[in-house]
């Protein structure tokens, strides 16, 4: 189906964009990672679409279509609180479907510790190389600077430590995220500090998932700790669980030369949950 634009409001009355493939089955809403924005994933999405998947791939406040405030923030909550107006104004859209939410890299962070405190709930995760635990890091001296630039210019950006070829090998999109203007090279030092503040308060608690979970994790990955993910997989409580390591894959998964069978491994789980039951999206 043909891409669309979109926008829903925030409850702070700012009015955040989407992009949107229309469906008539289930829907899958994207959450990005810390750099990307929803057009990185224009190839991958069509695939899913084909097979009938309403999706919305939301940008993050500050993040590609969102100019405002390029990577900066206040509040991590805010975060979770744009993705569950963002749920809500979805659900309304699309009554009578399951809902999952799909987080690539550190949109499957956010998409975890949105899963464990919001009031809305979705009908499943879907986790894509989930940043829960990184092998990437800033300087001990960078964070220094950062909790010194905190009380003093804490709007002050930092280079984000990840180089393009630690994302993927592949040609084609090594040249779309080197030539993407959205893209986010750099945070705040206030919204440096939020991750550090969000990962403290809320990693203790981000085992106690209930709903479905997908993790889907790439064998050759610079960015994700992969056995740190697999033992916290092993401490989820939900009893409807899976775990897929796809050996020949690179982080940013849906960047390979062929991401069908991704696509298809997706669209199975997630079909194959249709019949479960009545759909789980509630507000609480």
């Amino acid at each position: 189906m043909k891409e669309s634009l979109g926008e829903y409001q925030a409850r702070d009355g700012r009015s955040l964009a989407f992009r949107k493939w229309a469906g008539a089955g289930d829907v899958l809403v994207l959450v990005h990672g810390i750099e990307s924005n929803s057009i990185w994933f224009r190839d991958f999405i069509s695939h899913l679409n084909r097979q009938g998947f309403a999706i919305y791939g939301i940008d993050r406040r500050g993040s590609g279509l969102n100019e405002f405030g390029r990577g900066d923030i206040e509040d991590y909550k805010t975060f979770f609180n744009d993705i569950e107006d963002a749920i809500r104004f979805i659900g309304i859209q699309h009554p009578r479907n399951k809902i999952y939410l799909m987080g690539i890299c550190w949109g499957g962070l956010l998409a975890v510790n949105y899963a464990i405190s919001s009031n809305i709930k979705v009908d499943g995760l879907i986790l894509l190389s989930p940043a829960l635990y990184r092998k990437v890091d800033f300087s001990l001296f960078k964070k220094a600077i950062a909790r010194i630039c905190l009380c003093l210019k804490p709007r002050m950006h930092f280079t984000i430590p990840i180089k393009d070829g630690m994302f993927t090998t592949n040609a084609k999109y090594l040249s779309l995220i080197k030539n993407d203007k959205m893209r986010l090279r750099t945070l705040s030092a206030r919204f440096f500090n939020q991750i550090i503040k969000m990962e403290n308060e809320m990693s203790p608690l981000n085992h106690q998932i209930e709903i479905p979970v997908l993790v889907l994790l790439a064998g050759h990955d610079d960015i994700v700790d992969n056995k740190k993910v697999e033992q916290w997989f092993g401490r989820l409580i939900s009893k409807d669980k899976e775990l897929r390591i796809f050996s020949d894959f690179h982080h940013v998964m849906p960047f390979e030369e062929d991401s069908r069978p991704l696509a298809d491994f997706i669209s199975h789980w997630a079909k194959s949950r249709e019949a479960s039951g009545e759909k789980q999206y509630i507000e609480s």
